[in-house]
Formats: C-alpha cells, structure tokens, sequence
C-alpha cells in the first residue's frame, strides 16, 4: 500500500454507521430485509483528494475493542514451529496500534493511491481481540487482498463470526500455540527483560522471557491473564523456572515438569495449579537450545 509520510498520522471517527442499504432501492431493501447481513467490523474509506484515500478500520459492534493492530503480530521460529515470536512493531506499527476502540468507531490504518496502488495485489492484515459472546471469544486475525484499490464499504467479519467470501480468511488464535503476544504487553515485557539482563545477564533474560510468554500464551495457573494483558503476571514463576535450570541444568522433559510444579506448589499452594505437560516440553527445548548457545559462545 502507499507509503505517504501523511499517512503515518493515526486518527479515529466516531458515530460510524453501516450505510451498504443505502445503496439499495427502499423496495428492494424491504423486500430483502430479513436476509441482509450486518458486519461486525468492516473497511471504510475516507477520501483525501482526487488521488488518495484513508482506509479505516470500523467497529461495527456493541463492544470496545480492547485493540486493533493493523499489522502481523507473530511469526513463527524457524527452528521449533510450536515457538510464537514476538514481532517487534516498527514506529508506524506502534503508531497504527489502537487501545478501547468504541463502538461505531472507525481508526485509520492504512491509505491507498488510484495511480500507484491500483496495478498491484494488495493486502491488509488486522488484529483484533473479541469478547462479545462464546461464538466470538478470542483474538482474530482478519486478512484481505485485492488486486488495485479496496472498495468501500468493505465487510471483514459478518455478525457470528461467519467470514464474508472476498475475505482471505478470519480466524480465531485461540489454540494457545498460535496465540500471539499481544501488542498491548510488549513495553512491561521489554521493561522486565531489561531488568533481568541488568541483574543477570543477556542469556538468562532471554529464557526467563522466552518462559514467560510461554506460561502467558497458555494462561495456566492465573485464569484469564492472557485476555487480560497481563504478561507480567506470569513473571516471577518465570525467572524462578530459568534460575532453576540454570542452576540444576535439567536433563529431560519430567525434569523440567518437576522444577516447575516445585515452583507453582512454593507460589500457590501445593496441588493448587497444573503445569501441562506440553508446557514443560516446549521449555525443556527453550532451554537446550539457550544451553547450546551459549556453550558455542563461551
């Protein structure tokens, strides 16, 4: 898409309202009532001038969004695919990143030019969490693309969670191995990872931080702490687990299961939380693989 330096300015509209009937006959929209669907979120464009157009987001929906991010939120580890990597967001990633979007608000996430942008496949990828029933309940992932310029109104996600048919795909991360670190967390995440390099060093706050955003993306233990953006909430059980195996040197998966029951019994109570297994199987790979590292740097 465009790449205007004007373009980089955030903006949010209120009192946004799906206008699709509008272009309908009042006949044939009586006619079709019944039938016609209403988005939860669509695309909206604003124009700039003869030439460019804002691309807004809107919430179509009863609910405040907690955020929309207009960007990839996670890629995968090319070395262990079951690993979710934080993708640090760029400055006009951190600028696009909208906090409490209201209901029939709209907040610009892109813009589009009739001359550059209309000979080329065009996409836009949103991030978005959804609370609004248990058929909605989770983080999505909208992506669309268009061959030239996106039309407006354009539907991203029609009321129930069913995907409109020019959408690419609408999908739900609710499996906690494809959940992504929520752009909402990343400051306290890069704020303790730099505490913890300051106190021990770059190696072990790379795997206290690695264990963190395991034990949050799975949300055992403190229920709800990953629909609730607290990251650090899982950061102390974190630092105790890497010390562990840093200091023990753990030899198997049940080790590591072991060390990390041990730490969630001394923090809640003996029996109180559950580690899954598969939990303790990922860490034990974090760990030989931080271990091998840095034995090869020594």
């Amino acid at each position: 898409m465009t790449k205007v330096i004007d373009a980089f300015k955030p903006k949010r509209i209120n009192g946004m309202h799906w206008l699709d009937n509008a272009k309908v006959s009042k006949s044939i929209e009586d006619n079709l009532q019944t039938n016609q669907k209403t988005p939860l979120f669509y695309l909206h464009n604003e124009s700039i001038n003869d030439y460019e157009d804002d691309i807004y987001f809107v919430n179509n929906s009863d609910e405040t969004l907690s955020f929309v991010a207009p960007y990839e939120l996670m890629k995968r580890d090319a070395d262990c695919p079951e690993m979710v990597i934080a993708v640090e967001p760029s400055e006009r990633d951190k600028a696009f990143t909208y906090i409490d979007v209201l209901p029939n608000q709209g907040v610009k996430i892109d813009r589009q030019h009739v001359i550059y942008d209309s000979d080329y496949l065009n996409q836009i990828i949103v991030y978005t969490m959804s609370r609004a029933s248990q058929e909605m309940w989770g983080i999505w992932r909208l992506n669309v693309c268009e061959k030239g310029l996106f039309s407006s109104p354009y539907s991203l996600l029609w009321e129930g969670g069913t995907k409109p048919s020019s959408v690419v795909s609408a999908d739900k991360r609710n499996d906690p191995k494809d959940r992504p670190i929520l752009p909402c967390v990343l400051p306290i995440r890069q704020q303790l990872y730099q505490g913890w390099a300051e106190y021990y060093d770059h190696m072990s706050a790379s795997l206290m931080t690695a264990i963190t955003d395991v034990i949050y993306r799975y949300d055992f233990g403190m229920v709800g702490c990953y629909y609730n953006h607290t990251w650090d909430e899982y950061s102390s059980e974190a630092e105790q687990i890497a010390n562990r195996l840093i200091k023990e040197d753990a030899g198997s998966v049940d080790e590591v299961l072991a060390m990390m029951t041990a730490v969630y019994d001394s923090s809640f109570g003996a029996g109180y939380t559950k580690v899954p297994k598969e939990v303790a199987e990922i860490i034990y790979g974090l760990w030989l693989r931080i271990r091998h590292k840095n034995t090869v740097n020594k």
